[in-house]
């Protein structure tokens, strides 16, 4: 009879366990689409003429960011992740009535490619997360 009620224990905790792990995984998953993007980048034109750096963070459960450039430190806007690709809107200049800058870039390892779009034409931006 007793081990009956030691297999009929173990049984209970597996079925606790394996409902517990689906809520974990699912939280889990539910971070992945950031998990390659999260952190600090160094960045520049390909050229070498600009750097920036981009911080990505999560703040009260969603995705955000930091663009720090030659004007200061501003929140990035219309941030947005798919798969690889990375987009958002800097404002920078004096006190947000300054220039438009678009990012569109693809994350790969420690690594990101992409382009910078503002009224004067576009360039190609390289980076590497920093460890």
């Amino acid at each position: 009879m007793k081990h009956h009620t030691l297999a009929g224990i173990l049984l209970a905790c597996a079925l606790c366990a394996g409902s517990i792990l689906p809520a974990a995984a699912a939280q889990e998953k539910k971070d992945d689409p950031y998990k390659d993007v999260l952190g600090t980048w160094d960045v520049r034109t390909d050229d070498g003429a600009y750097t920036f750096v981009f911080k990505f963070f999560m703040d009260k459960g969603e995705l955000a960011g930091l663009f720090t450039g030659q004007s200061g430190e501003v929140k990035m806007q219309n941030l947005k992740v798919d798969g690889t690709k990375v987009t958002f809107l800097v404002n920078v200049g004096a006190g947000g009535q300054g220039m438009d800058i678009n990012f569109t870039v693809f994350v790969a390892g420690d690594a990101l490619t992409g382009q910078l779009a503002l009224q004067f034409g576009e360039a190609n931006v390289s980076g590497k997360k920093k460890k």
